[in-house]
């Protein structure tokens, strides 16, 4: 009977440790000042801890958070992952002085294709992506700043696009691409 007590005391025990270190791992909730910490203690750059950062747009999609913030006067991404206690945990952290971002991701229910970025005066009202081979639209709100997506199948297996497969579009349909990535990148 001590044998089986010392057991199920055992079992009680590391179970309550692994609740405990998982609990700490998946700590972020949706508080923006903790998000903020958050950011900035994950981050391995010594200048991220006393810069500003201000979140700018925030996607839930599946498990994954995704978190677009301005770090000073640099655009930055967060990619965070649900755990079982609906808190987050950050996966990886980017900024530099371009002011767009595309990727695909994988979460627990599929794909998507995922645009983030400055809509410079609201002047995009769509993008046009390709990817395999299919043409992809995808609404850009008239706002500041811009985290949009859109489902990719399941196969898709590129990670990232060549700026050559996005345009972007006005109100008027008028292709205004290279002028954008002029703003994009020269800031």
């Amino acid at each position: 009977m001590k044998k089986i007590f010392s057991a199920l005391l055992c079992v009680l025990v590391i179970s309550i440790g692994g609740v405990a270190l998982y609990s700490r791992a998946y700590s972020i909730t949706n508080d923006k000042k903790q998000l903020v910490d958050s950011i900035k203690k994950f981050s391995d750059d010594p200048t991220m801890i006393d810069s500003n950062i201000s979140i700018k747009q925030e996607l839930n999609l599946d498990n994954k958070k995704y978190v677009l913030f301005l770090k000073n006067f640099y655009l930055g991404e967060a990619e965070l992952t649900k755990g079982l206690n609906n808190k987050y945990k950050i996966k990886t952290i980017g900024y530099d002085s371009g002011f767009f971002r595309e990727e695909i991701c994988k979460t627990n229910k599929g794909k998507y294709l995922i645009l983030k970025g400055e809509n410079f005066d609201g002047k995009i009202a769509y993008a046009k992506v390709l990817l395999d081979n299919k043409e992809y639209k995808i609404s850009i709100p008239h706002q500041e700043y811009f985290v949009v997506y859109c489902s990719v199948p399941i196969e898709t297996e590129r990670v990232f696009l060549d700026t050559n497969d996005i345009k972007f579009y006005d109100i008027n349909n008028v292709d205004i691409t290279s002028e954008m990535y002029k703003l994009f990148f020269s800031i």
